[in-house]
């Protein structure tokens, strides 16, 4: 399992320094500009796209063959796909969260105010990626790559219709903050089933 993350890590590690490289601009940018709270959502999904760049490298370089003939289980190529997504995410989350707790102190605010975005902001592209790791395995990344487009573009597209339709949800902040624990709770279970259903689908796989 190690080795799986290793090679991730060491066959991406331009690929990241460059990810870094623009988190650290945008959020330079939400810090001056006053825009953080969106920069933290972007930084947490833009960060969730390295497991997919991750996917279409590997396609390219022929490693889906090569990695079954090592010592390691077609479970753990599995997980460590779902582990890379969460080191990912959660670097980036926390990221965030450590700038917000920064400017709280500097603002002599609470030090957990906004903190709930970046806990929003990972579990929803952790339940985006439940649902693109097994069409990934599936598919590949260069055959699903419209199915991708189509699954990122399903809250743009209810976001417009609300606003079309001029429906008014009468849901506030606290109560999404009320929330949060089962939201985190519904993220696990989800991820769980997913990891499930991508081993059932990796499993079969023929190469």
């Amino acid at each position: 399992m190690k080795g799986l993350l290793l090679n991730d890590f060491l066959t991406m590690r331009k690929v990241m320094a460059l990810y870094f490289g623009i988190l650290i601009l945008y959020y330079a940018l939400g810090i001056f500009g006053k825009g953080l709270a969106g920069v933290q959502i972007f930084a947490v999904f833009f960060s969730a796209m390295l497991v997919i760049y991750s996917f279409s490298y590997e396609e390219k370089s022929g490693w889906n063959s090569y990695v079954n003939v090592l010592p390691v289980s077609r479970a753990q190529v599995v997980l460590s796909k779902y582990i890379l997504s969460l080191i990912a995410m959660g670097a980036a989350a926390g990221g965030g969260a450590l700038i917000q707790t920064v400017i709280n102190l500097k603002n002599r605010v609470q030090p957990e105010n906004g903190l709930w975005i970046s806990i929003i902001a990972f579990c929803v592209a952790s339940l985006f990626l439940s649902l693109i790791i097994p069409i990934l395995f599936k598919m590949g990344a260069e055959k699903g790559r419209i199915i991708l487009v189509v699954i990122f573009l399903i809250p743009f597209m209810i976001t417009m219709l609300v606003k079309k339709t001029g429906i008014k949800l009468a849901f506030t902040i606290q109560d999404l903050l009320a929330m949060i624990p089962l939201i985190v709770l519904c993220v696990v279970i989800f991820m769980i089933l997913s990891c499930m259903v991508t081993l059932r689908i990796y499993g079969k796989k023929e190469f």
